[in-house]
């Protein structure tokens, strides 16, 4: 029951339990006023009737006797009147019946009144001549004191219409700023800190908006100073100290983008050629000096040729790795040739002959990074047997199927529903006493080729959505998903993996409702995966889907996230369950103070925000303990 019902229902009671003390006093007070006016009445009139039949009291058989009291009987008033001789002997009697149809008989019974009698003699000159009683007329009374209650009572009842109107509106103008101040905290919770310009002019309540407009100020500057830190620690966790590239977590993350999105291009492993033995004959000032000015002299190449896709990565010490839009394998050998050329002159001014080889290879939507990766190792070994500053460029990647081949087997493969479901990164909680409590695992699809391989999912999600089969694929996996939930008896929570292209297409929307609503005993168990790089293609779709997510009893979770992704301080908006931790926030944390205080924000961020941070594939003990230490949620090992 809300304030101002609480306060109305006890205003009215208050008030009906005056009026009704009030209401019961005044009857009562009426009722004994009209009884002794009854009274005073009939003494009154058997008085004057005694006078004025005294003249003629003593020839009983005098008409005028009857004609006067009848004369003041019939005046209705009187319940009542007796004639009697001075021996006691009835000459005249008039009376009424006593009931009073304009009164309810439950009201005279509820309130009984004394029938009010009085007496006169009457006296001939010295002689006793008679005896008048008088008995007055209660109907009378009941009347006057009914129609005095209906009135006392209708008046009361509009007062108290009026007094509940006007106190109505007087509870919510005073208890508005209640509605705003709730609002207000709501959108805390929700990370939207706004204040109440506009305080409330009751002072306790005043009070309270003060009191919120600072608790939304103060966790407003927790979460930016959260922000920063997480911002500055997330890029220095990235970015390589000495050159400002990104490194290799960023490069995988890169090609699972590339692979999703179907880009082009070409990769190319670039290594410095013996880095070592030129770091043994110069101090480490100039061979930091000699890797900044390597990165210049491939950027430097870079826009020689002309190219787009300035993707460069310190893999680690002398290697790295480009990412460029070469349209064609002309374009791969020109911009080699650009970069090579820049690789001599820097040679020259530091007296190295061989400065770098590249190895490359045109980029395959369908294969894998590994494969890629090794397809350009592959061209790096062949660019060593050239000579000093050489390049060499695969054809492909190896991958054995074109892309006919891989349409026909994902129409196939989905068509005939040859999917898999198996469970992996088991993530247990971190609480102590609570440590083998599973909460939460993801929903691996698996699928296989006509021989009973493995196909890389990647691609195979890559093909479908191509095909447009995806959503049919990532249908079939959620009912699945659903049926071993319910078949299983899980009660942990799930994760599936959604397409950004399922996620936002309102088919699946419609057909997804339907399934959650047929099983909203379970719906809570199941957790949609997205990943940050997905999610950025539309943050519109992305905040819409969570919400039909959250209105259909299920949870969301974004994985692999990174703050280059989403803004730290755009994330508050999109209101989480889960955020998963790209795998390289983790690794060797034990060790690394920057990974650790990363970790540790992103943590109070999570509890700020009502976020469960979770890590996925924690490798060593120490890494373990680790996170157990700092307090996340849950972890896969």
């Amino acid at each position: 029951m809300t304030l101002s019902k609480q306060l109305l229902l006890l205003i009215s009671l208050i008030f009906l339990a005056i009026f009704s003390v009030n209401y019961i006093t005044s009857i009562n007070n009426i009722r004994e006023y009209l009884q002794v006016e009854s009274e005073v009445h009939a003494q009154d009139t058997a008085t004057s009737m005694g006078l004025s039949l005294s003249p003629y009291i003593l020839d009983e058989t005098d008409p005028i006797l009857e004609t006067m009291v009848n004369t003041i009987f019939d005046r209705g008033y009187y319940l009542e009147i007796l004639l009697e001789s001075n021996k006691g002997k009835e000459l005249v009697r008039k009376t009424n019946p006593k009931s009073f149809a304009e009164v309810p008989e439950w009201f005279t019974n509820l309130l009984p009144m004394t029938t009010a009698t009085a007496q006169s003699d009457i006296d001939a000159g010295w002689i006793p001549g008679g005896t008048i009683y008088v008995t007055i007329h209660p109907g009378f009374g009941y009347l006057k004191l009914w129609q005095q209650a209906k009135r006392s009572l209708a008046y009361s009842a509009i007062a108290f219409a009026v007094s509940v109107l006007l106190l109505i509106i007087m509870l919510r103008w005073v208890l508005s700023p209640l509605s705003r101040i709730s609002k207000q905290a709501r959108n805390i919770a929700d990370g939207k800190f706004e204040t109440i310009d506009n305080l409330p002019w009751t002072t306790e309540i005043r009070y309270v908006a003060e009191s919120m407009n600072l608790m939304s100020g103060k966790i407003e500057k927790v979460i930016t100073n959260l922000n920063s830190r997480l911002e500055e620690t997330g890029k220095r966790l990235r970015v390589d100290d000495l050159t400002g590239l990104e490194t290799r977590s960023t490069f995988e993350t890169e090609m699972k983008e590339r692979f999703i999105s179907r880009g082009q291009g070409h990769i190319f492993l670039v290594r410095i050629a013996d880095l070592g033995g030129f770091a043994s004959t110069r101090s480490s000032g100039q061979v930091d000096d000699f890797i900044r000015e390597f990165v210049d002299a491939v950027r430097h190449g870079l826009t020689d040729a002309g190219v787009s896709g300035d993707c460069l990565y310190r893999i680690v010490g002398a290697e790295f790795i480009l990412i460029a839009d070469c349209a064609d394998q002309a374009a791969a050998e020109g911009l080699c040739q650009k970069i090579l050329a820049r690789m001599e002159q820097l040679g020259s001014r530091y007296d190295k002959a061989d400065v770098a080889h590249m190895g490359g290879v045109a980029f395959d939507p369908h294969s894998t990074t590994a494969a890629m990766v090794a397809a350009a190792t592959e061209a790096y070994e062949k660019a060593l047997l050239i000579g000093a500053n050489s390049f060499a460029i695969n054809q492909d990647s190896g991958n054995a199927r074109g892309l006919d081949e891989w349409k026909a087997l994902v129409s196939k493969v989905i068509s005939e529903r040859r999917i898999e479901i198996e469970y992996a990164q088991q993530a247990y909680s971190l609480a102590d006493g609570s440590t083998d409590q599973l909460v939460l695992e993801e929903a691996m699809s698996s699928v296989q080729d006509d021989n009973g391989q493995a196909l890389p999912i990647g691609t195979f999600v890559s093909v479908a959505e191509t095909l447009g089969e995806i959503v049919t694929f990532d249908m079939f996996v959620v009912r699945t998903v659903l049926e071993q939930i319910r078949s299983r008896q899980i009660q942990h929570r799930v994760a599936v993996n959604l397409s950004f292209t399922t996620l936002s297409n309102n088919n699946f929307r419609s057909e997804l409702y339907r399934l959650l609503q047929d099983n909203a005993d379970i719906a809570g168990n199941l957790v949609f995966s997205i990943t940050a790089y997905a999610a950025t293609k539309d943050l519109t779709a992305f905040k819409s889907f969570i919400d039909f997510a959250h209105r259909s009893g299920a949870k969301v979770i974004l994985k692999r996230f990174e703050s280059r992704f989403i803004s730290l301080d755009t994330i508050k908006e999109y209101q989480l369950d889960y955020i998963r931790l790209a795998r390289a926030y983790t690794e060797q944390i034990s060790r690394d103070p920057e990974k650790r205080s990363w970790v540790e924000a992103l943590k109070e961020l999570g509890e700020l925000l009502n976020i469960e941070i979770v890590a996925e594939a924690v490798e060593t003990d120490a890494d373990y303990q680790t996170v157990k230490e700092i307090g996340i949620t849950a972890a896969s090992r």
